[in-house]
C-alpha cells in the first residue's frame, strides 16, 4: 500500500512539473506587441497635394489648387513649370516608379493641356502660396491616360540675408497629375508576384523593430491608370489572423509597379499561410495568392525550448519507472 501511494505521490508530482513546463513553454513563445513612436521631418518645402486624380471629358477644364508652404529659415524664390512622366523600371520595391522626362515628351503627355497663371513667385520663411493649375482637355482628345506633374524649383533669396545650408540652390520637388479623359478606356491588370521579401520560406521571428515584409508587384496592361488596394492577412495553425489593409497606389500604363507590406504583430514559431486579397480597381475584380512559410524560433527560444524537452524526456521515463516499482 506504502509503495502504490508513494508512486501516486511522485506521478502527482510529475504532473505538476508537467503544468510548470507547459507554463514556462507559454510564457517564452508567446508574443508581446510593442509600439515604437515616429519622427515628423522639419524644415522642408511642402506640396499639398502631393499627387491629384481627376477625370474630365473631351472639351470640359477644371482648375486645382497647390499649395506651397515654406517650412524652411529662408526666402525663397519659386518658378513653376511642367514636365511629363513615365513610369521608371523598379529593381526593388524602394525605387522611384515614375520619372520626370524633362524637354521630352512622353507616351502619355499632359503638359502640353497646364497652365498656370503663377510662374514665378516668392515665398518668405513660414509662408505659404497657393497656385491654381488648370488642366483643358482639348475637344479633339481620345480616351485614356495622360500623366504629368507641376515643377516647382526653388532657390534661397539672396535678398533675404544668407542662404541657411540645409536649403539646397535650384532644388525641385513636383506634384503629379493623373488624368483620364472620358471614354471608352482599356482597364487591363492584374497581380504579378506576391511573396515573402526575396522570396523567403523561412524568417526570424517578426518584431515592431524588425516585421515581416511582403512584396507584391502588380501589373497594368490598360491604357488609363490603375489604383489597386486591399488586404494582407497571416494566419497560423493555432491562434488569430493577423491583417493589414492596403491603401491605394497609382499603376501607370504599362507598367509593373511593385510595393512592400509590413506585417508588425509579433508571430510565434510555426507555420503560417499569408493570403493577399487584391482589388484591381476596376469592375471591383479581386485577386487572390497564397504564400506559406515558416516562423522559427529565436536563439532564446530554441534554448528554452530545448531545455524543456530535456525536462520532458526526464520526468516521461521517471513516471514510468515509478510506474514500473508500483506494479512490482
Amino acid at each position: 500500500m506504502n509503495t502504490r501511494l508513494d508512486a501516486k505521490r511522485s506521478s502527482s508530482r510529475v504532473t505538476q512539473s508537467l503544468v510548470v513546463v507547459v507554463f514556462f513553454v507559454c510564457l517564452f513563445l508567446v508574443p508581446i506587441s510593442f509600439v515604437s513612436a515616429q519622427t515628423l521631418p522639419s524644415g522642408a518645402f511642402i506640396i499639398k497635394p502631393a499627387k491629384a486624380e481627376l477625370t474630365l471629358l473631351p472639351g470640359q477644364s477644371q482648375t486645382i489648387i497647390l499649395t506651397l508652404q515654406n517650412d524652411t529659415l529662408s526666402p525663397l524664390l519659386v518658378d513653376v513649370s511642367f514636365e511629363d512622366i513615365a513610369a521608371s523600371t523598379q529593381l526593388s520595391s524602394v525605387d522611384d516608379p515614375i520619372k520626370l522626362l524633362g524637354a521630352d515628351k512622353g507616351t502619355y503627355s499632359l503638359r502640353d493641356i497646364l497652365s498656370t497663371p503663377k510662374q514665378h513667385l516668392d515665398l518668405l520663411s513660414s509662408n505659404e502660396s497657393q497656385v491654381p493649375v488648370t488642366i483643358t482637355v482639348p475637344k479633339d482628345a481620345l480616351p485614356g491616360g495622360r500623366y504629368g506633374s507641376v515643377v516647382f524649383s526653388f532657390a534661397p533669396n539672396q535678398k533675404g540675408g544668407a542662404s541657411p545650408a540645409t536649403v539646397a540652390i535650384k532644388s525641385r520637388l513636383a506634384a503629379t497629375i493623373y488624368l483620364r479623359i472620358g471614354g471608352n478606356v482599356k482597364e487591363e491588370g492584374a497581380v504579378a508576384a506576391f511573396g515573402l521579401f526575396n522570396e523567403a520560406k523561412t524568417v526570424p521571428p517578426p518584431s515592431s523593430g524588425r516585421p515581416l515584409r511582403f512584396q507584391v508587384s502588380f501589373e497594368n496592361k490598360g491604357d488609363v491608370h490603375l489604383d489597386p488596394y486591399g488586404r494582407l492577412s497571416v494566419r497560423g495553425i493555432f491562434g488569430s489572423e493577423h491583417a493589414v489593409s492596403i491603401d491605394p497606389w497609382v499603376v501607370l500604363p504599362g507598367a509593373t509597379r511593385m510595393r512592400e507590406i509590413d506585417v508588425l504583430d509579433e508571430l510565434s514559431p510555426g507555420y503560417y499561410t499569408a493570403r493577399l486579397d487584391l482589388n484591381r480597381g476596376y469592375q471591383d475584380i479581386i485577386d487572390t495568392k497564397e504564400v506559406t512559410f515558416y516562423v522559427l524560433p529565436s536563439a532564446q527560444q530554441a534554448f528554452f525550448v530545448a531545455i524543456i524537452f530535456v525536462l520532458l524526456v526526464w520526468l516521461i521515463r521517471r513516471s514510468l519507472q515509478l510506474s514500473r516499482h508500483s506494479i512490482a
